[in-house]
């Protein structure tokens, strides 16, 4: 594992991390399960799986609560608040691989009894994720 295999990885599947650290890279839903493949088979461990809702351009946030423009496509995110699945590192890699996968796909996000938003129908709904990499690192791809 290093700091540049990692900044690589971002680069080539348009991961854009919100802050300078390494959580909360934002992935879009064409390029989520590439990275997350990669990202576990490169030894990375991912920690956190949160979700930010994908605004196009001139379309404000409807659920979130703001955020950064993307650097890779024409719009911004907006942040989905405590809706987080923490993932368990006691497992094979393509275990983990398979249940993050599987979580994503999965997702449902109740905001009240009538009101829930389904990831497969969502397709505003997007992916980020939390590594545990040294606190010391802080990415420059942006």
């Amino acid at each position: 594992m290093s700091k540049a295999t990692l900044d690589h990885l971002l680069k080539k599947h348009k991961a854009q991390p919100v802050g300078k650290g390494y959580i909360d890279i934002i992935v879009s839903r064409e390029h989520y399960k590439p990275f997350v493949y990669e990202i576990i088979e490169n030894g990375y461990e991912i920690e956190v799986i949160s979700r930010w809702e994908w605004c196009k351009k001139d379309n404000s946030s409807k659920h979130g609560y703001g955020g950064p423009r993307s650097h890779y496509y024409d719009g911004h995110f907006s942040e989905l608040a405590d809706y987080d699945d923490i993932i368990s590192a006691d497992k094979t890699p393509q275990e983990v691989i398979s249940l993050i996968l599987k979580m994503i796909a999965s997702k449902t996000i109740y905001y009240h009894p009538d009101l829930r938003f389904e990831f497969q129908a969502s397709n505003w709904l997007t992916p980020a994720f939390w590594l545990n990499v040294s606190e010391d690192w802080t990415n420059d791809t942006f």
